[in-house]
């Protein structure tokens, strides 16, 4: 019979899924889940199974919040999505909603948070999105240009 510092000592064998969400407008939500060979549900979504690498953000003195995730071999799958992400749509940023699932218990994230896509870098193999707390889409706005302060963009 083991002692209760033994068994407080042992971890439950139970599996922790890392799961990402995309969404914008444009192209809906896309689910992933991290090192799965099949497709898993969770709270009444199905998760499509995919091979990335999350790293959180390190602990330091700035204030910064930011992620990276990279994708192995889905280039060609984020370049079809990000192709429906063009013109007037690009108003809105894209969000990401990071969540770890228990096995124990599939219906009830234990680490929910939610992020924008600031940057996504692809090359032939790997896509790399970083993920940052501010809205990227704030950066660097200008004030709209009317014809009474600029009369110059009047059409003759």
């Amino acid at each position: 019979m083991p002692t209760f510092r033994d068994y407080k000592s042992q971890r439950p064998n139970r599996i922790l899924y890392e799961t990402i969400t995309f969404y914008h407008s444009t192209f809906g939500y896309v689910r992933l889940v991290n090192m799965q060979v099949y497709p898993k549900t969770f709270a009444g979504q199905v998760y499509t199974p995919c091979r990335m690498e999350i790293s959180e953000s390190q602990q330091s003195s700035t204030p910064v919040i930011n992620s990276t995730i990279r994708f192995s071999r889905l280039a060609q799958d984020f370049k079809k999505q990000l192709k429906l992400w063009r013109s007037y749509s690009r108003v809105t940023p894209i969000s990401a909603t990071y969540q770890r699932f228990d096995a124990a218990d599939m219906n009830t994230p234990l680490k929910p948070w939610t992020l924008y896509v600031k940057d996504v870098s692809m090359d032939a193999n790997d896509v790399t999105c970083t993920l940052t707390l501010q809205n990227p889409i704030n950066n660097n706005i200008a004030f709209l240009y009317n014809t009474t302060e600029f009369p110059g963009l009047k059409n003759a």
